[in-house]
């Protein structure tokens, strides 16, 4: 815990996140904000304290979805309901979002080209392609910790279950994305 009990450094990577996001073409959301946080420690390494389970939309954090409200309360983001086009929300950093940046300024420095490189591979998908995408890091990954081998078709069959409303074409075209990619090793 940072001062005053506050995880400066998790919140200032939320809001240093966000503030970068904000180049990328795709509304970013708390269902874009899950994936992305999800893919900067899953596959960038960066421990931003937050324990992902699976659930209907992925990858999925209770506690970054808390530090969300309490960073917004803070005035460290703007979460927006937007009723028209995509839904959802939209995330902004708040008119206090360099207080959360400063407070966290070391940790943002040390993770700096890690937040460029998965905005740069990940940051231009919507919030269903980030889903798949991170739905197939995570089932891999909890398979080879389960030490659950399974083929190459058994694995594309698993997503699809998890995933139905991917075709199966697409998810094996991603799956060879991120596997040439090394984003499913380890």
């Amino acid at each position: 815990m940072g001062a005053g009990g506050y995880p400066w450094a998790r919140y200032g990577l939320v809001v240093e996140l966000t503030a970068r996001m904000q180049a990328a073409s795709q509304q970013f959301g708390k269902t874009a904000m899950q994936k992305m946080i999800y893919l900067l420690q899953a596959v960038y390494g960066v421990d931003c304290g937050y324990d992902f389970s699976f659930y209907t939309y992925g990858p999925y954090c209770v506690d970054l979805s808390r530090d969300l409200k309490i960073i917004e309360h803070h005035g460290g983001l703007e979460l927006n309901f937007v009723n028209s086009g995509t839904w959802g929300y939209s995330i902004k950093p708040g008119d206090k979002s360099f207080h959360f940046r400063e407070k966290a300024a070391n940790t943002i420095r040390q993770h700096s080209a890690k937040l460029d490189a998965v905005i740069e591979e990940f940051g231009n998908y919507n919030a269903k392609e980030l889903e798949l995408r991170s739905t197939i890091i995570y089932a891999y990954r909890d398979a080879k910790e389960n030490e659950q081998q399974q083929s190459r078709d058994a694995f594309i069959e698993l997503v699809h279950n998890l995933k139905p409303n991917f075709g199966l074409a697409h998810i094996e075209n991603v799956i060879a994305h991120l596997d040439g990619k090394g984003f499913l090793c380890s």
